[in-house]
């Protein structure tokens, strides 16, 4: 309970509890984000990990009582079929795999299992001559 009292403190200037809160939340989870970074770089880990941040969908902006959040500039959001619905940001690190960039390509849940399967060079086989015996997956390897 400490370090969440002391992250809303830290959180002073923004006037809304509800934001405070939620401020702090992200502060907590942007430095166990740095701890397991530094912790991979320190284990020689790092050249072989990838790791995604991946969101359901967009901001629930139909709240009756408090809006906290903004699909700007799209609309609608949570169960909603608009691009505030259905768009949402991911993140996606790879170090020495991956250049900088951004991309506004479409990729659907279903799409991050044959993904993954080809960035780990799996590819059908664990060991020289045992091939993966698999069902066709879902999904297309957006790599």
């Amino acid at each position: 309970k400490q370090w969440y009292q002391r992250r809303v403190r830290d959180s002073y200037f923004i006037s809304d509890r509800n934001q405070q809160i939620f401020a702090a939340m992200v502060s907590a989870m942007d430095e166990a984000i740095g701890n397991i970074t530094r912790s991979l770089e320190e284990n020689g880990l790092d050249e072989n990990t990838i790791i995604v941040f991946s969101s359901d969908n967009e901001g629930d902006v139909n709240c009756v009582r408090h809006v906290t959040s903004s699909n700007y500039p799209y609309r609608g959001g949570k169960r909603a079929l608009y691009e505030g619905g259905i768009k949402s940001p991911s993140f996606i690190w790879a170090k020495n795999r991956l250049s900088p960039g951004r991309s506004s390509a479409l990729i659907h849940v279903t799409d991050w299992l044959p993904t993954f399967w080809s960035l780990a060079s799996l590819q059908g086989t664990l060991q020289p001559n045992q091939p993966i015996q698999t069902k066709p997956l879902d999904g297309v390897d957006q790599w």
